[in-house]
């Protein structure tokens, strides 16, 4: 495909010319982006804090449990034993601890 930049300013201009033309199109074209602006600057939270998480321990050696004990200590999650949540029906996030192989 052979672009030009010439073909590229006249079909530029062209859309400006309609997009002046159509007073809703040009608003949309200046009014999104400033929706989107205020939707991720105040109304969507990216720090998520407190998920119930429940946890199938496999392991109950050091290490598994130094693991919980460091996901507790944050103030992410709120580590339940699976079996409460999963009759509660309150489990989001379940990540899976393997037993560990014997050495």
């Amino acid at each position: 495909m052979n672009l030009s930049f010439h073909r590229f300013v006249a079909v530029l201009q062209k859309e400006l010319i309609q997009a002046r033309r159509d007073r809703f199109t040009l608003a949309l074209m200046m009014g999104m982006p400033l929706v989107q602006l205020f939707l991720f600057g105040f109304a969507i939270n990216t720090d998520p804090k407190h998920l119930p998480t429940a946890l199938v321990m496999g392991d109950s050696s050091r290490p598994a449990r130094s693991l919980v004990e460091s996901m507790r200590a944050t103030e992410y999650f709120d580590v339940s034993p699976a079996s409460w949540s999963a009759a509660s029906g309150r489990r989001f996030s379940s990540p899976p601890m393997p037993p560990t192989p014997p050495r």
